[in-house]
Parts: C-alpha cells; structure tokens; sequence
C-alpha cells in the first residue's frame, strides 16, 4: 500500500476523531465510583496520557518526522487539540474541563515526542517507520 502524502495522516485524522467522540460522551449518571490508581495516579490520567501519546506517534509517522523541532510542533499540536477538546467538554452537562486532565495530555504529547525523537535518532525505529528506508 502506497502510503504517500496526505494519506498518511489518516490514522491521526481517525485516533483524533475517536479522541473527540469518546471525550464528548456524556458520562451516564449513577452512584459516582472511586477512580483507582495506578503506582498513585488515578487510572483515567494514564488513559489521557496514552491517548494523547498515540496522538503524537501517529502524527510523526503522518508527517515522517525525524527532526526534534518537527517532533515538538507535532507533540504541541497534540497539546493544543487536547486543550480543545477539554474546552468542548465544559458543554457537555455531565463533563467539565479539568486542568489535571490537559496536564495528562501534555505529559503524553511530550514523552511520545522525546521516545519519537530518540528512536528515530539513534536508528531503533526508523527502518520500521519509514517506507523509503524498505526499498
């Protein structure tokens, strides 16, 4: 499959767009439940890290980004969408905007970006992702 030009963001169009539905569900209403942790953090801010992680990657891949400022634009955009989404959630009655939430985000952005960037610099990754390496 040739995957060149703007078709290679499809995967970032797509994880972006299931990052907005499932951020603007309404949250069913019912006996509120302790959210449990992980080594401390609540789980639902390593799900938002994750998210926001995968966002960056695939975001790289789309754009074949080796070099760190293009990495850092890429990870920023990933911040900047998840600051959009967090606004559009303080209208949905059920869901609020959360500083905790945005912070997760940009936690995730940024350390896909750096492990983006280093195992594309020191040659781990870049014959995995980068068709032009296969031929």
């Amino acid at each position: 499959m040739d995957w060149s030009g703007r078709r290679r963001y499809l995967p970032a169009v797509g994880f972006s767009l299931l990052i907005l539905v499932t951020s603007l569900l309404p949250i069913p209403e019912g006996p509120s439940e302790q959210i449990p942790l992980l080594l401390g953090v609540p789980l639902d801010k390593w799900v938002h890290a994750a998210s926001y992680g995968t966002l960056t990657a695939v975001l790289a891949w789309g754009r074949r980004a080796h070099g760190w400022v293009t990495v850092a634009a890429l990870a920023a955009v990933a911040v900047l969408y998840g600051a959009g989404v967090e606004l559009l959630q303080g209208f949905v009655p059920s869901r609020g905007t959360s500083g905790a939430d945005f912070f997760a985000n940009s936690v995730g952005a940024a350390m896909a970006g750096l492990v983006w960037f280093v195992t594309h610099r020191t040659g781990v990754l870049s014959n995995q992702t980068d068709p032009q390496s296969r031929r």
